[in-house]
């Protein structure tokens, strides 16, 4: 009889097949006796009665415990969940504590361990630990002394050390418009590099094409290794000696620096805000050095983290619309450390020759710098920068005043000899979480005519002092109410030494009624002698439908006119969307309407807007990022870029199977292989398989697991995965009539597989590795079959049917 393929709705066979085998292992209680050596013995009389087979006892004799080999089981250390773990059992049923599980339960190595044991017990190293084995629910409790277990960023030697691999992440933007007043934008951003034995080597570079300009800046080229021991980072080659407490931009040398993952380092970053009137190139600026570039749809923007040449110097902003419009804001440097301080405690100094583009200059200079933690709320930091034409030493204090309460002061003393300039810059910012629903921060910067920084003694000309900043002073407060929204309000003033003065000011709102978001921000910025004043509003309302789609829309009014719009998203799928909006353009009666197109797939990101105006304008854009690793297995694509720490999983031979990780979802290529593109650096990181990615036939042990990864190393996940073919065999005796229920079945080796249900049916979990197969009762063989089966699987439902003789 052809075979032929149930769907997953018709499954009651299976179910009573199943159940039977199961109730055969767990129903045959009472209990008439426990033995001594843990074994059950079984109510023979009551399997006999339920017609089912007695020799199944001897299968399920011994007391609850794991089988010998490999397991995965819910691991938890002293109450901590580890997850899930791959853990070795001996021929009784014992845990084996190897290298492996010491590392995934996160302890130290026991006293008198050797690897080379068959089998180590913990209980010889802490013989106080208590080990609670519970098979049934496949997971293991375990208690040990809390000196054995490894603290985060201690040399535990627990971290994945090693492997190599070879990496390219990739940008792409385009952005182009029509007409006399467009522009086009064209920026292609690169890094490309490898990591063997820990060692991280990456070489960054950017080519941009701004209306017919062209540029290649060449960001950076580094080797790179941390050392757990010293919990120190290497760095040489093109770098920027980001641990001093100076800027002083990229330099050419080495430097070396405390590892923040294992010292607890707060950092800190630059911080743009903004709103665009419309999808605007961002360009930023710091002593007159592009420092960042990139678009930004229309509405707030927010760019954290860059790359500073220093945390003194203002940031000068421009935006450049789609129409060509220009506008440009300022960024007062005394906002920097609102973050906290950028240096970690400990020693780090570097030196090199200065290799900053867009200066002549290129001087050797050295900076070294040490902090100190005076007591637990408080740490003192200071430096030293040395280079022939200037030289500076500053001195910084971070300190938690109460337990809500952060402040921060670093005083800096520079001499600029090639200017004959010498002077004091202070910078102070404090933090205050007044309760949970109200902060508060203040900040303030204060320099003498003379003070320079590097950036600015290299250049020829002295600078003007007309611009030149004298003092700063900003706060904000924010505070949130259940009833009322969440409020924020922020305010800064800069004064020149030439007496001019620049006031900034940001207030925000934004409520949540129901399922619709309500929101709004109103910048107001009085100018300069050089920029006129600025007061800009900003309302935007979202309202979310249970499908993934959302209509929202907006009013943004400036000095210079009005703009209003809508919107409506759709995002039905986690990895792809779209939306289309018309915007209005209230003064000069203009209207602007515009679709995107956004999807992650399992090579890239992607996305792309298509925009038309009533002036028969036209702009486009497209971007397209992600990351590419070659490694043992051959080259497979990330729709992510790849990090300093990173891996490679490996799901059997199985194509397009979806593996979540910490940086995104990836998929397994043709081999099988997929990229885990950034890992945590000494710390844990789990990754998980979707199981609904996997084929009906195949099965999985371990879809979750976890890994510890020292920084720079390579990371190779095995999830083993088995192909299985379920069938339902509806077998029959030599007479055409059913095998007797509850009868057992056996393989060739001797090993019980199931038990016959109703009728004559026979489920068969994995028929591949079946190949004669004897049914037996009371002991005795009372037939054998074998089964004939098409060579492909059918995949349409979860298991085939077929028929066989037993004979």
């Amino acid at each position: 009889m052809p075979n032929q393929s149930h769907s997953a709705v018709n499954t009651r066979p299976a179910r009573s097949v199943l159940s039977l085998a199961l109730l055969t292992a767990l129903s045959t209680q009472p209990l008439s006796a426990l033995a001594a050596a843990g074994d059950v013995e079984f109510d023979i009389q009551a399997m006999q009665a339920r017609g089912v087979d007695t020799k199944v006892a001897e299968w399920f004799r011994q007391a609850p415990r794991f089988m010998p080999g490999e397991s995965t089981v819910a691991l938890t250390v002293n109450g901590s969940a580890r997850g899930r773990a791959k853990v070795r059992f001996d021929h009784d049923g014992q845990l084996c504590a190897d290298k492996d599980f010491q590392r995934q339960a996160g302890l130290l190595s026991p006293p008198g361990f050797r690897e080379d044991a068959a089998c180590f017990d913990l209980k010889s190293a802490w013989p106080q630990a208590e080990l609670n084995l519970n098979p049934g629910q496949e997971r293991i409790d375990l208690v040990v002394p809390q000196q054995a277990v490894a603290l985060y960023g201690t040399e535990s030697g627990n971290w994945n050390h090693g492997g190599f691999a070879s990496m390219l992440n990739y940008d792409a933007q385009y952005m182009d418009s029509d007409g006399s007043t467009g522009l086009n934008f064209t920026q292609l951003g690169s890094e490309a590099g490898f990591n063997l034995s820990d060692w991280i080597v990456r070489s960054r570079q950017t080519y941009t094409r701004f209306d017919g300009d062209t540029s290649m800046q060449h960001q950076a080229a580094y080797a790179q290794r941390s050392f757990t021991a010293l919990k120190k980072v290497l760095q040489a080659g093109q770098i920027s000696l980001s641990n001093s407490m100076f800027g002083t931009g990229q330099v050419l040398g080495m430097q070396l620096l405390p590892e923040a993952a294992l010292t607890g380092n707060r950092g800190g970053a630059g911080l743009v805000e903004g709103i665009a009137d419309s999808q605007s190139v961002v360009e930023v600026r710091q002593s007159g050095v592009l420092v960042y570039s990139t678009t930004v749809p229309a509405g707030p923007f927010r760019l954290q983290g860059l790359s500073l040449l220093n945390t003194r110097s203002d940031l000068d902003v421009t935006l450049t619309g789609s129409d060509g419009e220009r506008r440009q804001f300022r960024v007062p440097a005394s906002a920097f450390l609102l973050n906290g301080s950028a240096v970690a405690p400990g020693l780090s100094f570097g030196v090199g020759k200065l290799d900053q583009q867009g200066s002549s200059e290129s001087p050797v200079l050295g900076t070294i710098a040490n902090g100190w933690a005076l007591n637990p709320y408080t740490t003192l930091n200071a430096g030293l920068l040395g280079s022939t034409p200037y030289r500076a030493a500053a001195v910084g204090a971070d300190s938690q005043l109460f337990d809500s309460t952060l402040l921060s002061l670093q005083t800096t003393a520079a001499q600029d000899d090639k200017h004959g300039n010498n002077g004091v810059s202070v910078v102070t910012t404090l933090n205050h979480q007044a309760t949970e629903r109200i902060g508060l921060n203040v900040n303030a910067r204060q320099q003498t005519s003379g003070y320079r920084e590097l950036s600015d003694a290299l250049q020829e000309e002295q600078i003007d002092e007309t611009s030149r900043i004298r003092s700063q002073y900003g706060g904000g407060a924010s505070w949130s109410d259940e009833s009322l929204g969440s409020f924020s309000l922020s305010a800064a003033r800069s004064m020149t030494f030439e007496g001019d003065a620049t006031n900034y000011l940001r207030g925000g709102w934004s409520k949540q009624f129901g399922r619709a978001y309500v929101g709004a921000s109103l910048e107001h910025d009085t100018g300069t002698r050089d920029s006129e004043a600025d007061n800009r509003f900003y309302l935007t309302v979202n309202i979310p439908f249970g499908n993934g789609s959302s209509v929202s829309s907006y009013l943004n009014s400036a000095s210079k006119g009005s703009r209003g719009g809508v919107r409506y998203s759709d995002r039905t799928s986690q990895d792809r969307g779209w939306s289309l909006s018309s915007d209005r353009d209230i003064q000069n009666r203009r209207t602007a309407n515009t679709g995107t197109v956004d999807m992650t797939t399992p090579f890239s990101q992607l996305n792309a807007s298509l925009s038309h105006d009533s002036d028969s304008n036209s702009s486009w854009s497209a971007r397209a990022s992600g990351g590419i690793v070659a490694h043992d297995g051959g080259v497979t694509l990330s729709p992510y870029r790849v990090g300093d720490t990173f891996g490679v999983a490996k799901v059997g031979d199985e194509v397009g199977v979806r593996v979540e990780t910490p940086a995104g979802p990836t998929w397994t290529d043709g081999k099988g292989y997929a990229v885990l593109p950034s890992l945590n650096g000494y710390r844990r990181s789990a990754i998980q398989v979707d199981t609904r990615s996997l084929a009906k036939n195949v099965d999985i042990g371990n879809a979750w697991q976890e890994t510890e990864a020292a920084r720079g190393s390579v990371s190779y996940v095995n999830f083993d995965v088995v192909r299985t073919r379920r069938v339902l065999v509806d077998v029959r005796d030599a007479q055409d009539k059913p095998l007797p229920h509850g009868a057992s079945v056996f393989d060739a080796a001797g090993n019980f597989v199931t038990v016959v249900g109703n009728q004559g049916s026979v489920f068969i979990p994995d028929a591949s590795t079946s190949d004669t197969l004897e049914v037996q009762t009371s002991g005795a063989t009372i037939c054998s079959f074998s089964l004939s089966l098409p060579v492909k699987t059918d995949m349409s439902g979860l298991y085939e049917t077929a028929s066989a003789v037993c004979r």
